[in-house]
């Protein structure tokens, strides 16, 4: 029993370390999606936070970071949006952009949105469509 325990502590250990350090996710791509341009924040303390909740009509600013680079110099973004309404799944896409990047590891950019709803921000690197970098989900609410 003795064992078993001390192997369950040093498994915790192991899994705590690796989250709180990432080591398992060094060369995975994040996105973060703001109110605020990360690009201009001149707070260097503070970390770049996502947010999930956005006013109708206002400024959703994204950052897509990538440790290794991207694989080329383009990379596509979808907005997709999920209407509530529809039988099953009922997802459209409110926007599908193909974009040059200027730096081969991060790429920043906003938009606007002017329904309300549950969306999902999803980016790929244009080698390969079929498998996304790095998804994000938000809302869209009447003020």
């Amino acid at each position: 029993m003795k064992k078993l325990s001390s192997l369950l502590l040093i498994f915790f250990v192991l899994f705590v370390t690796q989250t709180a350090f990432g080591w398992g996710d060094k060369n995975k791509s994040s996105l973060y999606i703001s109110a605020t341009n990360p690009m201009e924040d001149s707070n260097y303390e503070t970390e770049i936070q996502s947010h999930s909740v956005f006013k109708i009509n206002s400024r959703i600013y994204f950052l897509i970071y990538n440790p290794k680079g991207f694989k080329s110099n383009y990379i596509k973004y979808q907005i997709v949006k999920q209407d509530d309404k529809a039988h099953i799944g009922g997802y459209t896409r409110a926007r599908n952009k193909t974009v040059r990047l200027k730096n081969k590891n991060y790429y920043c950019d906003y938009f606007v949105l002017s329904e309300t709803g549950k969306y999902f921000l999803q980016v790929f690197d244009i080698t390969d469509l079929n498998t996304e970098l790095a998804v994000g989900a938000f809302r869209v609410v009447d003020e």
